[in-house]
């Protein structure tokens, strides 16, 4: 079993990996700003004590002293400032494309996965830990100010050095200052000051400890907040909100929401000023150590004044070192457990098993889809959605899907484009379960319009075709088949129009508008299936009954498959499949079914027709 030390360094090594693979030099920049900017203030030190010795002894040389610090000072000042600038570019940019990589994780990864609330918790967990927690950029900055640290107790322990070296006295001389002479009391004054900077150990602890607690709350906190908040601000919302009053109700959530986050809020920042104001009086200790032992021997004559100056920034620089190294060692281990969410968000395995097998490519669309015994139910719900499904679906033919709420048509879509995989039985295309297919290719094969579509805030002509690579005169051909090339016209872009108020200009488009836009793109895939999921349920009668009247001419020769709610559609169908519990009950033609007296296909049929 693996100690917490390896996994801290396990981790690191991972997410330095990331870092390196997103910016390569991020990392490299970072460390060379530390080094410069740790030795800065030994520059000062330095310089500072000899100058103030040859000021107080008449010394000659005392300008020369100056230049050179100011010249140091100039040099390695502008170095460490066009580094630091150009390393916290490269680190930002580096966060924005962790960010984007979990954009495109979410693009990629299996869609029942993307779809469990397990999966969605990881997500906002990664979301918190990459950006307002342990961002990537924090995490190589604190890297490099470890190393800083590191090589700032290395000139600390040099410049002090001097003081562990006796001086050369009288015979005569008190016990009081050979005491203040000796080399073990200057080690065991320092060894002191060292002290005070590790009893902080157990307060970075503490504080990591409330810190990890507060990140656990504000991830819950900030998802609820952020759920109320896209329901209040989304323009969409607005009619329902006024209509049946909701805002009292959503005031009242979001003030629950709020009121618990501060009270957490205000628990943690009393924690977190108790750890500060304890961290301030070990700082306090240490500079008073360093002054007392320091003075004492300045006043015995020991060492020079300039000498104090020297010593005293020496320790206080080594004991601050000490004590940064350690908070910073704590915050890295805070940091890599929450930037950790974000790694094992993108270490997400794929479930799903993908295939290698070419689809064959054929222009006579022949290409058989059969359900074999197919039985499914989603993860973690123990009702089957599906049971015991066999089926061939019409190879270039219109079929029609029809049953009640929660039948199984939907589920059958989504297994049909493997958005799920059979719990039993397999699906088989040509023969071939779907499953040996390159997932890719078996999806060329399909053009869906889903019942729950989406067209994104993007130009209309790229809504269509998919792509901001397109071919207008087919979406112009496309538009027309949908019944949506007159209202495109009318639009004073054209094609190039935005669609929706998220961007300037955008043009707001009904349900029906929509939802033609919807067809037009699944007709302009091309693919040799076709499947409609409930294509007109926001058409008027008008639409609707054009848009049945060029069904056949918009799949000729495509295998087509139609699920809707509304039975005068199975009328323009070759095949119809009544599904019921999860199971497919009846099929024929309309005419079969209807004449199938007591039939749930009849019964559904008279329950819509006694209205026209």
């Amino acid at each position: 079993m693996k100690t917490p030390k390896n996994d801290f360094f396990r981790d690191c090594r991972q997410l330095i990996a990331l870092v390196q693979h997103k910016r390569p030099t991020t990392l490299p920049t970072a460390l060379l700003t530390a080094v410069l900017e740790s030795a800065f203030p030994f520059v000062n030190i330095i310089f500072g004590a000899l100058i103030l010795d040859h000021l107080l002894t008449g010394d000659e040389g005392v300008m020369l002293l100056v230049w050179w610090m100011i010249g140091l000072d100039f040099a390695l000042g502008c170095s460490s400032r066009v580094l630091r600038w150009y390393c916290r570019a490269e680190a930002l940019t580096a966060d924005e494309l962790a960010l984007g990589a979990m954009t495109e994780k979410c693009m990629t990864m299996d869609y029942q996965q993307l779809e469990t609330q397990e999966t969605m918790d990881k997500k906002a967990r990664a979301e918190e830990g990459c950006t307002s927690r342990g961002s990537f950029f924090e995490f190589v900055w604190n890297l490099s100010e470890l190393l800083g640290h590191g090589l700032t107790v290395l000139y600390a322990l040099i410049t002090v050095s001097r003081l562990f070296v006796s001086s050369s006295l009288p015979a005569d001389v008190n016990v009081w200052v050979q005491t203040l002479n000796s080399p073990w009391l200057a080690l065991a004054a320092v060894a002191l000051a060292l002290a005070a900077p590790l009893a902080c150990v157990p307060l970075t602890k503490w504080a990591n400890r409330v810190n990890l607690e507060w990140y656990n709350i504000n991830v819950d906190g900030k998802r609820r907040w952020g759920a109320l908040s896209r329901v209040v601000q989304d323009y969409r919302q607005g009619k329902d909100l006024r209509t049946y009053r909701i805002s009292d109700m959503l005031v009242d959530k979001y003030k629950r929401v709020v009121d618990t986050f501060c009270k957490h809020a205000k628990t943690f920042g009393m924690r977190t000023q108790a750890i500060q104001s304890l961290v301030a009086v070990v700082n306090l200790t240490t500079v008073l150590i360093a002054y007392l032992f320091v003075g004492l021997k300045a006043m015995v004559g020991l060492i020079t004044v300039g000498m104090v100056s020297m010593q005293v920034g020496a320790i206080t620089a080594l004991a601050g070192a000490v004590r940064e190294a350690v908070a910073l060692v704590g915050c890295l281990d805070l940091q890599r457990k929450y930037l950790k969410e974000y790694a094992d968000f993108l270490a997400i395995p794929s479930e799903k098993y993908n295939g290698t097998l070419p689809v064959e490519k054929r222009d006579d669309g022949d290409y058989n889809l059969e359900f074999r015994d197919v039985s499914f139910r989603y993860p973690n719900q123990e009702q089957w959605s599906l049971r015991h499904v066999t089926c061939r679906l019409p190879k270039g033919r219109k079929l029609a899907i029809v049953g009640p709420n929660g039948a199984g048509k939907t589920t059958f879509i989504k297994l049909l484009c493997r958005l799920y995989d059979p719990t039993e039985g397999e699906i088989l295309l040509n023969g071939i379960d779907i499953r040996k297919y390159d997932y890719g290719e078996y999806l060329s094969l399909l053009s869906v319009v889903f019942q729950d579509f989406k067209l994104f805030s993007m130009k209309l002509g790229e809504n269509v075709a998919a792509s901001m690579d397109y071919n207008p005169q087919r979406v112009w051909a496309c538009l027309e088949k949908a019944g949506m090339r007159e209202r495109t016209e009318k639009m004073e872009d054209g094609l190039e129009t935005d669609l929706y108020q998220q961007k300037e200009d955008g043009v707001e488009i009904s349900g029906g508008e929509a939802q033609k836009l919807a067809i037009a793109r699944a007709l302009y895939k091309d693919a040799p299936i076709v499947i409609l999921d409930e294509p007109t349920a926001a058409l008027d009668p008008v639409s609707e009954f054009e848009i049945y009247s060029r069904f056949g001419q918009m799949v000729e020769g495509k295998t087509s498959v139609y699920i809707s709610h509304r039975m005068s559609s199975c009328r323009f169908c070759d095949l119809v499949f009544v599904f019921d519990g999860g199971a497919i009950t009846q099929r024929g033609t309309h005419e079969e079914l209807l004449n199938q007296k007591g039939g749930l296909y009849a019964q559904l049929w008279q329950a819509q027709a006694q209205y026209y």
